[in-house]
């Protein structure tokens, strides 16, 4: 078991939990800070007013398919008068060897029609059987301004009092800022990201969404340290909605993730 554990956190600086995005936002070149939506209780919580009903969905991402890393994750987004309350939780680890848990509380509210701001306040849990059990609290804020043409831009802050486990060895809670860009053309959306971590320095993110008709739509994107390619695409059904994305990484291989959401 120690073994496994030591294999898992040699690569778990490329995609540790609390980095988890959505699969859309996933196959869009891991972008999120200027888009809106359910998923955005992985990325900027402003872009949650973007709901327009109650909306839960489930999830699961299998990381570099030849290993037993996954992560799985629940969300709820309900809209109400006073503004947009979302809950998120995520577990990425390896079965009976290591765990990382996240529960996040999230509210936003849109103030006029164009100007919008999010919170999240996170509770996160490290566990490895036998071994070592910690946990610690963190807040996430972000922003969003839409224009009259359609496109947003959005700013985020994710773990602004930068806390940690206290065990860095075995697990991280990444604080880290971005600025995106979001760019609507009929039937496509562009969408770009900037983001800073302390430890990788400026990376970028890039990402097209192409929708056929009501019912498909088509992501691919890009993003650079590490450079990372990015698909996948979203079906509409009713109020069902299939998301499924890939990450393809130069090294360690491709991240699949599949997700289903339904609006009431």
């Amino acid at each position: 078991m120690i073994g496994r554990c030591l294999i898992l956190l040699l690569i778990s600086y490329e995609s540790i939990a609390q980095t988890y995005t959505g699969p859309n936002y996933q196959a869009m070149g891991h972008t999120g800070t200027a888009l809106q939506g359910i998923y955005s209780l992985t990325a900027n919580p402003a872009g949650l007013t973007g709901l327009q009903r109650t909306e839960i969905g489930l999830n699961y991402q299998h990381h570099f398919l030849t290993t037993a890393i996954n992560t799985q994750a629940a969300l709820v987004g309900v809209p109400t008068r006073m503004g947009t309350f979302g809950l998120a939780v995520s577990r990425y680890g390896l079965k009976r060897a290591y765990d990382d848990t996240k529960a996040g509380f999230s509210f936003a509210r849109q103030f006029g029609p164009r100007f919008s701001v999010g919170m999240m306040a996170s509770y996160h849990q490290l566990y490895i059987p036998n071994y070592l059990y910690t946990f610690s609290l963190s807040v996430d804020m972000g922003v969003q301004y839409r224009f009259e043409q359609g496109s947003i831009i959005g700013f985020q802050y994710t773990n602004l009092g930068n806390t940690g486990y206290g065990v860095d060895a075995y697990g991280v809670i990444p604080s880290f800022m971005r600025i995106g860009l979001s760019y609507p053309l009929k039937e496509v959306i562009i969408t770009a990201d900037v983001a800073y971590q302390t430890a990788r320095a400026l990376g970028g993110h890039f990402g097209v969404e192409y929708r056929i008709g009501e019912i498909l739509c088509l992501r691919g994107g890009v993003s650079i340290n590490p450079m990372q390619q990015h698909a996948g695409f979203g079906v509409r059904w009713f109020r069902f909605v299939f998301d499924a994305a890939a990450t393809f990484h130069p090294r360690l291989g491709t991240s699949p993730q599949i997700g289903v959401c339904y609006a009431f």
